[in-house]
């Protein structure tokens, strides 16, 4: 494997477009792996399965076959290693992506809307997250991971490429990466509405609906939809919720916290009760006694403003048992009384617990049921 750092000196006829599931998997790859693979190859009749099968983001990564986006019958090439995807009409300018891998890859947006023709429902809200949010969840095979240390140390990729890892309570790399948003809010929306008259686009639409917000992690996208999801879908539908919301702070309450604005990671606010924010707190962003005093001095200085703040732990919304707690505790704070849940609502509830405590590194994987 080598870096590429001048693609122009490479004049490879790609006649391919990754979509659904490939797509997806290269739209969670950091760039700086991406950057350490040499361009796919071009389709030759008579290589094209074991030139594929032996790039590296393929069989570390993307898998194969590879899902290609086809305009036409005819561009529908028969081939263990290609799967081909028929998508006939107009397509949202912007849709098509070049790659430095000299394919071309659908757009996020697209990428997602392939997705939702043969994915749960819930996974598609909770992929639409990660890609509306600040985090992508990708876990490096020994090969990558060694071939990412050996770089590091060479200082052969010179930019993180605005994604940065994140690393667990004992100070090693993690599967969590931080980086910014893939789509906008207000792309989403307009997408969806564009969308949705073609086939899926109804239930892609409605999915589109469920996004609260930006989150940052994966806990904070599964606690988001445990509690603002229908209740028909197995949520809570609390309403009001809202994500990463910006707070200023006053002159006492900086001087209490040492900052002079926060976000906080779910926020209710607009009825008749205090603002309630709820601080999602992972192992990986609270692990060290310096963050938890920081917790405590920003947790503080929102009291002090008048917010009622509850701290969340993963465990919490995993064990439910404890979940069953947290939310009677929340619905108080905002002042609402929970109705009991008819056989049906709960085994909606045990079906999107199911789905959505699932590993993230499998999501786009697994097929509806």
């Amino acid at each position: 494997m080598r870096i590429i750092r001048n693609l122009a000196c490479y004049s490879l006829a790609m006649d391919y477009t990754l979509c659904d599931i490939s797509a997806f998997r290269y739209h969670r790859t950091p760039p700086q792996v991406v950057m350490l693979c040499p361009p796919l190859p071009p389709l030759n009749p008579g290589r094209k399965k074991q030139s594929l099968n032996a790039h590296p983001l393929v069989s570390e990564v993307i898998g194969t076959p590879l899902h290609t986006l086809a305009r036409s019958k005819s561009e529908r090439p028969r081939s263990s290693s290609l799967q081909p995807h028929l998508m006939t009409g107009d397509i949202p300018f912007g849709s098509i992506q070049s790659t430095p891998l000299g394919a071309d890859t659908t757009s996020p947006l697209l990428t997602l809307f392939h997705l939702a023709q043969h994915i749960p429902e819930t996974h598609l809200i909770m992929a639409l997250y990660e890609f509306c949010g600040w985090f992508t969840v990708f876990k490096p095979t020994p090969r990558i991971e060694a071939l990412l240390r050996e770089a590091e140390r060479s200082s052969l990729i010179d930019s993180s490429f605005g994604w940065r890892r994140t690393r667990n309570a004992t100070g090693a790399p993690s599967d969590l990466w931080q980086r910014p948003p893939l789509i906008d809010l207000d792309e989403l929306a307009d997408f969806a509405n564009a969308m949705s008259s073609r086939r899926g686009g109804a239930s892609f639409l409605r999915a589109a609906q469920q996004v609260t917000g930006i989150t940052a992690s994966p806990f904070e996208a599964q606690a988001s939809m445990l509690l603002s999801l229908p209740r028909s879908r197995g949520g809570e539908a609390l309403p009001g919720l809202a994500n990463n919301q910006r707070i200023a702070l006053t002159r006492e309450a900086t001087h209490l916290s040492g900052k002079t604005t926060c976000y906080a990671d779910i926020l209710f606010e607009g009825g008749k009760a205090a603002p309630l924010i709820i601080e999602c707190q992972g192992k990986s962003a609270h692990a060290n006694a310096a963050a938890v005093i920081n917790d405590s001095d920003r947790t503080t200085a929102l009291q002090h403003m008048g917010y009622d703040v509850i701290l969340l732990t993963y465990s919490q919304i995993v064990q439910q048992s404890q979940f069953h707690i947290v939310k009677k505790l929340i619905a108080t704070k905002l002042g609402i009384s929970l109705r009991s849940k008819t056989p049906k609502l709960k085994k909606a509830e045990s079906d999107l617990r199911r789905d959505l405590f699932i590993d993230w590194n499998m999501l786009g994987s697994c097929d509806k049921r």
